[in-house]
């Protein structure tokens, strides 16, 4: 955020912004059987566990960058611009339909943090009503806001840069994607994605508002064609954005930012005119404006801001030289309900974190034709496709505590209203500030000579866990990274793999029971036979087109289990993926599903001894792109090293 004074400029009116909750996630379908019950389960520990698969998956991935562009950030942004690589890398090993590994098709785009200061410019850098107002960056000549144009007018919002980052001009973002005839990748940028991209990263810049509205910026971002209908098109927000978000790829958000989130109403009649409260005398920074009206301690409100229309009041006497308020970082939340005496906007002027979460829950995209037209309704309104919350991908690099001490790093497991006696610019050392969860003082950053800081997120943190995804085996996955550790690649990494775990196809994570029949006396077992009802589950766009395109999306069809017409038995997994010949293209056991081992890199090499099921289809024919396997199986217990046959 900001660490600098505001000071009032001539007002400025405007229409205010209201985003519409969208429709809820549509219920997932029920399971499918296909031919017999599962076998009772005996004295082993096992369960039946029901999960879903991808057998194609839907190489489609758009990436949104959040990065946080107030004065404080330009080290945190050459960070993330020189660990991006670490990204890419990452992502270049996920599965192709070759066989190899290769870069998914990608949609890159970066967005600002600045969606200004209310209803009225405030101070230096909150001149723009709506800010940058989630509008992804790209070098467009038609439109200065945002723009990396050579030719960008500043004072509009635009950042010129010579080349417009290598982007071809008019391009808002960075697309990559395969050649649909195979040869090559189709780009529109020149160079390397690396460099196009860490040139967007920084050119974001420091002069955003320090006011930050990340989540704001995010939903209004990926909301860019709202309100639906073309007929209200004057009044959409930032159709710009438009095309950026495909409706059947996979959708990954990552956050950048060292302040809490700041997201409130832009109407001053809504949010009691918090961005122009306690100007004069000024007596509190930006931050703690922003913190205290957004944030609950042991369940009450920040003591000495009982009233955030007149600012912070501290205690008299204080509590120590400096100190204003303090307890345990641990007993704070994002205060995130309305008072329950006196639902009024004092109390909490943000805009509620859940109501965040909701819309990016319920975000669609627009359905384009084989032409890339836009498609309609029979009442001329664009048919969407929603997102599905297993498409969802949300991280973020905020202020947050470190899992682990970091050298030259100072952190605080308090939160504390003092005045922070670091702070630039004259007299910023002199005001009543929420301080930082921890600082790095060897690091400066260069906009205004303010070490490396970083603010408890509470708010973000809420919002992060909200999309906080479960491996089977290892529990939950880490999605919230912390900005004190100044070293982004491990963060980069880990939100690289885990775009890559949802697009490795056909993995099993689930230790599978043997159901085979038990051997005769002194024999060996035979091949395993999992004992499973598996669905297939192929991507469609309308329902009731084709006929059998159910709500869901979904086609949905019961399949059996591969068996070797010589034998009897289910296909050996040891060999099973050189062993497909015994069934015949033709085959009208075709198409059947079968259970192998792949522990190659561009398989399934963390899963429990490589599982991978895949269906077998007719003449050759691979699953269209997004096809999953729904699948009811007995498992073991996810802490069965060994999974030991049903029948011993």
């Amino acid at each position: 955020m900001a660490r600098h004074l505001s000071r009032l400029l001539p007002l400025v009116r405007w229409q205010y912004l209201r985003l519409g909750l969208l429709l809820p996630a549509l219920p997932f379908a029920l399971w499918a059987c296909n031919g017999h019950p599962l076998k009772e389960p005996l004295p082993n520990p096992q369960m039946e566990t029901d999960f879903t698969i991808l057998v194609s998956p839907e190489r489609e991935v758009d990436i949104l960058f959040m990065i946080d562009n107030s004065p404080s950030m330009d080290p945190k942004q050459t960070r993330l611009a020189q660990n991006f690589p670490s990204m890419i890398q990452v992502l270049q090993q996920i599965p192709d339909p070759s066989g190899g590994v290769s870069l998914p098709d990608v949609h890159i785009g970066v967005i600002s943090s600045d969606m200004g200061s209310g209803s009225e410019p405030i101070g230096e850098n909150c001149k723009r009503v709506l800010g940058d107002r989630g509008l992804l960056y790209g070098n467009d000549p038609s439109n200065p806001l945002a723009s990396v144009n050579p030719n960008a007018d500043p004072t509009l919002g635009g950042h010129p840069v010579a080349n417009g980052c290598g982007l071809h001009e008019g391009q808002r973002w960075i697309s990559d994607i395969a050649n649909p005839n195979g040869t090559g990748r189709i780009k529109n940028y020149d160079g390397n994605i690396q460099d196009v991209f860490a040139c967007l990263a920084t050119a974001v810049g420091t002069k955003g508002c320090g006011y930050e509205h990340p989540l704001q910026s995010v939903r209004v971002a990926l909301t860019a064609d709202y309100p639906a209908n073309p007929k209200d098109a004057p009044n959409q927000i930032n159709p710009e954005n438009i095309g950026f978000l495909r409706p059947k790829g996979y959708l990954a958000i990552v956050l950048i930012t060292d302040e809490d989130d700041c997201s409130a109403d832009p109407d001053d009649n809504v949010n009691d005119s918090m961005f122009l409260q306690a100007q004069n005398p000024l007596t509190e920074t930006a931050s703690l404006k922003c913190a205290a009206r957004g944030h609950v301690c042991n369940g009450q409100p920040i003591t000495g801001y009982e009233d955030p229309s007149i600012g912070f009041q501290p205690p008299n006497p204080l509590p120590a030289p400096n100190v204003g308020f303090t307890t345990a970082f641990a007993n704070c939340a994002p205060k995130d309900q309305p008072n329950p005496g006196s639902p009024d906007h004092h109390y909490l002027p943000l805009i509620r974190v859940q109501d965040m979460i909701d819309s990016v829950n319920g975000v669609s995209a627009w359905v384009f034709d084989a032409n890339g037209n836009p498609v309609f309704d029979a009442n001329g309104n664009h048919v969407y496709m929603q997102k599905t919350a297993a498409k969802i991908l949300v991280s973020g690099i905020i202020g947050w505590p470190p899992d682990t001490a970091l050298s030259g790093v100072t952190v605080s497991d308090q939160y504390q209203i003092g005045i922070d006696t670091t702070s630039l610019p004259h007299p910023q050392e002199t005001l009543w500030d929420y301080m930082p969860i921890c600082r790095i003082p060897s690091i400066q950053a260069t906009s205004d000579n303010n070490i490396y800081k970083a603010y408890g997120g509470l708010r973000l943190k809420k919002f992060l866990d909200a999309f906080q995804k479960t491996d089977p085996i290892t529990g939950p996955v880490v999605n919230t990274f912390s900005l004190c550790n100044q070293d982004f690649k491990p963060a980069m990494q880990q939100i690289a793999d885990a775009i890559v775990q949802v697009l490795k196809p056909g993995c099993v994570d689930f230790p599978l029971i043997d159901a085979g029949p038990a051997p005769a006396a002194g024999a060996q077992r035979g091949p395993v036979q999992p004992e499973c009802q598996v669905t297939d589950k192929i991507a469609c766009d309308t329902p009731g087109t084709p006929p059998n395109c159910l709500g869901s999306g979904y086609e949905e069809y019961s399949r059996p289990e591969c068996i070797d017409p010589a034998t009897g038995a289910p296909l050996n997994p040891a060999g099973a993926q050189n062993n497909t010949n015994l069934i015949p293209d033709t085959d009208a056991a075709r198409p059947c599903w079968f259970l192998y081992y792949d522990t190659s890199a561009a398989g399934c090499p963390n899963s429990y001894r490589g599982q991978r099921i895949t269906v077998l289809r007719r003449n050759g024919q691979t699953a269209p792109a997004g096809t999953l396997l729904a699948m009811k199986c007995l498992t073991c217990a996810k802490s069965t090293q060994d999974c030991p046959p049903l029948h011993q």
